[in-house]
């Protein structure tokens, strides 16, 4: 896999991950994303923006957008 960050190379075997859990700590819900980073980008750093919007489609959306220039990465999982 490529890494999400613009420009870089590096393999990227790091998928990014969302998840909601509960007050117990369980999962209500935990897509990973189609976005992965390489190990130099996940050991340096990053500057993670989360920005929430509501549906009614039963469905996790998740967009990964690399910064400077944007490359995105976008899925969509059903809440089970």
């Amino acid at each position: 896999m490529s890494c999400i960050i613009p420009g870089c190379t590096n393999l990227a075997p790091n998928n990014f991950g969302v998840r909601l859990r509960r007050p117990d700590t369980t999962a209500i819900w935990a897509p990973n994303t189609e976005a992965y980073i390489c190990d130099a980008h996940a050991k340096q750093g990053l500057i993670v923006t989360v920005t929430l919007e509501p549906t009614n489609t039963g469905e996790i959306e998740t967009n990964v957008i690399g910064q400077v220039p944007p490359a995105t990465a976008n899925r969509v999982t059903p809440i089970k």
